[in-house]
């Protein structure tokens, strides 16, 4: 298995992992009032942002060619 195809798994797998994170906050957060919204998701909208940044800048320093 190459470099590449490892950081498409970590990728895939972080996704599916957010995927299924934030359905679980979306069900927690449904009955909370707006504020609470408008705290959170800017928050997490950010955090995911920074991650995927982070996974993209790894993988472009490890992956030669």
């Amino acid at each position: 298995m190459t470099t590449e195809d490892k950081f498409v798994f970590v990728l895939a797998g972080f996704s599916l992992l957010l995927l299924v994170v934030g359905h679980f906050i979306a069900k927690v957060l449904s009955a909370a009032p707006a504020k609470a919204m408008r705290t959170v998701w800017p928050i997490a909208a950010a955090l995911t942002g920074a991650c995927y940044a982070t996974l993209v800048y790894v993988a472009r320093y490890n992956v030669k060619g």
